[in-house]
């Protein structure tokens, strides 16, 4: 009796990490890895936008995936301060970057859950020698949820790049950091790069 019930219990114990692995990947579902995921959340947007380049500029659209959220729409309204601005100009191009705020909404499929923040940042426009020129505000700031979200707390980081055609795709992170602010440093990285290569500046 003894010899079958250790390949059991063996068999048990290889079955339960498996499953809290398999857990955390379900959205946001149940208790997850450690429970990070249950303060934070991961939104994936895109939409259209007004020129960001000029002192003010809106952007809105749709959530396109998140962890939380569904697919529900975002806004964001962004103030740039160009009496702080700074041009650096190379043999690539031109890039302008300058001190911004941005008001960020995120809405759920459920109306009632949302995340609203005032974040603090700057906006680049990159202008290369050739192709066209690519705008991005990156900013944070402390974020309020209601809904589903009223417990989450904490800063919000969030990018949003407009390409020349006026179509915006950005993502946001929200709550305390995690297993999924460390998807949103690598995506911001690629957003950097796409505009300018700004985060060195």
């Amino acid at each position: 009796m003894k010899k079958l019930l250790l390949p059991l219990l063996a068999t048990t114990a290889l079955a339960a990490p498996a499953a809290a692995f398999a857990n955390h990947g379900h959205h946001g579902h149940g208790p997850g890895l450690f429970g990070f995921h249950r303060h934070a959340l991961l939104a994936k947007v895109s939409g259209t936008g007004t020129s960001f380049a000029g002192t003010t500029a809106t952007a809105s659209g749709s959530i396109a995936r998140s962890d939380k959220l569904g697919t529900g729409t975002f806004t964001a309204s962004i103030t740039n301060d160009a009496t702080k601005a700074t041009t650096h100009t190379g043999s690539r191009g031109t890039l302008k970057c300058m001190a911004a705020t941005a008001a960020v909404k995120l809405t759920g499929t459920n109306t009632a859950d949302t995340t609203s923040a005032t974040l603090t940042g700057r906006t680049c426009t990159w202008t290369p020698t050739s192709g066209s020129a690519v705008s991005a505000f990156f900013g944070r700031g402390a974020v309020t949820g209601t809904g589903a979200l009223a417990s989450l707390s904490g800063n919000e980081h969030a990018f949003f790049v407009q390409k020349s055609d006026g179509t915006v795709s950005g993502v946001v992170f929200a709550g305390s950091r995690g297993l999924f602010f460390g998807q949103f440093e690598a995506k911001q990285r690629v957003a950097e790069h796409q505009a300018g290569d700004c985060g060195n500046r």
